[in-house]
């Protein structure tokens, strides 16, 4: 019945474990998609702005070189970029080879020894007295003419330790110079301003013409064609940095992986708690039962006392008075008076034990008495010095280590049958002597009390029986002491536990509420 019970939440578990994970995959996809959509939006919108700046910026240089006086973005400073393409030259220059200057896509290029003797010639070039004079006899390390008016070419001379090189840009090599200037600072101004891992120009041929060959890692790539009227058949590339998209991706695979884990273990767990909880509350169950059924039997049996005592107690007072009389007025003859006396003595006696029977009767059917703020030690204590004497005379010494103020709401009377019951228990069973220990635990909103005896203890098949009224293993008793005590402590909203094993004492532990602050 039990493993039918546990398939059903096995298999909603299974069934809901499976429908989260095809969900969770297809959302991993969707979000992959969505990333790589934003990423290629991104780009995009890069892209375009990127393109116009280059092109908007080709016609402005576009328009210097038709009208110098034109105003123009600071960066646009045609003065400032032809000096960055001498210095560039310059250094390319001086640690150029033959083969490279042969190989150099400038146009005209001259090189001599330092006594002017031409040692190679590329192109046109023409290089006047004054210039070698400027390097050779003047000790200068260049010489430069720049453009200007109606010349738009730019001549450089370099001294090297064993030669001179001469080249002169063209008006056409200076405005490609140019533009690729321009564009390599656009690109690094945008690619700054706009966080791009990477701008890469491609020319027609597809190869580099700004930008870099290597690829950086965790980047999203978006090349398309420029479209300029400047750099025809010219393609841009522009690499998007990925790595928080790529790791967002991650994190969120990881997580999902890890809330499919838990998801399996938290299920798993919590079919095992829902198997514990079903065990414990068919125990529960079980304990409410036997204890209605205790109560019912209590409460009836309490009805049956309440009725009887009344109608015990009149012909009780009266068989005492009788016996008094007897013990007063008929004496007999000498040698029968000691029997006499002792055959009233038991009948006086076995009377009080009945009276002390309908009394706890009484005692235990009043629930209805009215709640009172008590603190718990003096209750105890004057539960203990009522059986203090006969617990020594039985060799038992008691203990109590109740102590501090603990407040409680309760009816005394009643709540002192509960000790004296239990007490006078522990000294009935401890026919060889003992000890009694009794203490309290707060254990808010409740107070633990314990009374711990080192008896005989109780067999372990007799302890579901204790709390059946009639029930008993003394010799004496009737068997209602520890029933009785049972339907006050539940009566009072707590509860009353026996723990014990044969031969190593028994330990009745009672819980009260107690009393709320301000009561």
């Amino acid at each position: 019945m039990e493993d039918k019970k546990l398939l059903f939440p096995l298999l909603l578990f299974g069934i809901f474990f499976v429908l989260i994970a095809i969900t969770g995959f297809f959302q991993i996809t969707i979000i992959k998609r969505n990333i790589e959509g934003l990423l290629r939006s991104e780009g995009e919108t890069l892209f375009r702005s990127i393109a116009r700046e280059i092109e908007m910026n080709m016609e402005y240089l576009t328009l210097i070189e038709k009208s110098p006086s034109i105003i123009t973005p600071n960066f646009l400073n045609v003065m400032t970029y032809d000096e960055a393409i001498v210095d560039d030259l310059y250094s390319q220059f001086t640690k150029s080879t033959e083969a490279d200057l042969n190989a150099s896509s400038l146009t005209n290029i001259l090189v001599t020894d330092r006594a002017g003797k031409q040692l190679m010639r590329k192109g046109s070039i023409k290089v006047s007295k004054e210039h070698l004079d400027l390097l050779e006899k003047k000790e200068r390390q260049t010489v430069i003419r720049m453009p200007s008016g109606e010349d738009h070419s730019l001549f450089m001379g370099i001294k090297l330790p064993d030669r001179l090189i001469f080249f002169n840009l063209t008006p056409t090599e200076l405005e490609n110079l140019r533009k690729v200037y321009v564009m390599k600072t656009i690109l690094e101004n945008e690619q700054k301003r706009l966080d791009i891992a990477e701008i890469n120009i491609y020319d027609a041929s597809g190869n580099v013409y700004l930008g870099s060959e290597k690829r950086p890692k965790d980047v999203f790539s978006i090349m398309k064609p420029l479209n300029s009227n400047y750099f025809p058949n010219y393609s841009m590339e522009i690499l998007v940095s990925n790595k928080l998209a790529s790791d967002t991706f991650k994190r969120t695979s990881v997580n999902f992986v890890m809330l499919l884990f838990f998801l399996m273990l938290g299920g798993a767990g919590g079919i095992y708690v829902i198997f514990r909880l079903d065990r414990k509350h068919a125990e529960r169950l079980s304990e409410i039962e036997k204890d209605m059924v205790i109560k019912e039997r209590l409460v009836s049996l309490g009805k049956l006392a309440s009725g009887m005592a009344h109608e015990i107690r009149n012909p009780l007072n009266a068989m005492s008075i009788s016996i008094q009389r007897l013990k007063r007025e008929f004496v007999p003859e000498q040698e029968k008076k000691d029997e006499y006396y002792r055959f009233l003595d038991i009948v006086r006696g076995e009377l009080l034990r009945v009276n002390r029977i309908v009394e706890e009767f009484l005692l235990s059917t009043k629930a209805g008495m009215a709640m009172e703020r008590q603190v718990l030690r003096p209750i105890i204590e004057e539960v203990v010095t009522m059986l203090r004497e006969k617990a020594a005379a039985a060799g038992i010494e008691i203990t109590d280590d109740t102590g501090g103020e603990i407040m409680l709401e309760c009816q005394k009377e009643r709540l002192k049958q509960v000790f004296y019951n239990l007490i006078t228990n522990s000294i009935e069973a401890m026919t060889a002597g003992g000890s009694i220990q009794i203490c309290a635990e707060v254990q808010n909103p409740h107070v633990r009390i314990s009374i711990k005896d080192t008896g005989p203890g109780i067999h372990k098949e007799d302890l579901s029986k204790i709390f059946e009224y009639y029930y008993t293993t003394k010799d004496k008793g009737i068997g209602l002491g520890v029933p009785i005590s049972y339907m006050i402590v539940k009566d009072h909203g707590g509860d009353i536990q026996v723990l014990s094993e044969g031969g190593k004492g028994t330990t009745f532990v009672i819980t009260l509420p107690l009393a709320k602050k301000g009561t």
